[in-house]
């Protein structure tokens, strides 16, 4: 019983010191919150979903960088290879939410960019909202 209960730990660990090697890559965005407008002035939240994750890969981080009139996302994760390799295929594809904080911006039209996905325009203006959430098919937020 107790080899049984060691097994699962280790499934569940993504990264680990047990010589796993593991990379710093960029992650696909499969969609993004974007309200209609966003509050000019000061930081705003969205929340951003990953394309396809790896079962063994860890949660992806966000940074929002501005450029002249564009913001790019910067998401990354940690992807391991180890032992547990075919247990973390067998996971399939995951899709994550994670937060991601744009910076103060100031009124105006601004690109936004996306690694493996399409730019979209974000619309700063008096009046916009701070933040964006998904919405679940069941009317509740997730």
């Amino acid at each position: 019983m107790r080899f049984l209960a060691a097994g699962a730990i280790l499934l569940t660990c993504a990264c680990t010191d047990n010589g796993d090697s593991c990379d710093n890559k960029t992650a696909d965005v499969g969609d993004v919150c974007l309200p209609a407008s966003i509050a000019p002035g000061i930081p705003s939240v969205i929340e951003v979903r990953e394309l396809c994750g790896n079962g063994c890969s860890d949660m992806p981080s966000c940074t929002a960088l501005l450029r002249n009139a564009s913001v790019a996302l910067d998401v990354t994760q940690d992807q391991c290879i180890s032992f547990l390799s075919g247990a973390c295929l067998d996971q399939g594809c995951i899709q994550r939410v994670m937060h991601c904080t744009l910076p103060a911006l100031n009124e105006g039209r601004y690109t936004l960019t996306v690694p493996g996905g399409p730019s979209r325009t974000m619309l700063v203006k008096a009046g916009g909202e701070s933040s964006c959430r998904f919405t679940l098919s069941d009317g509740g937020v997730q």
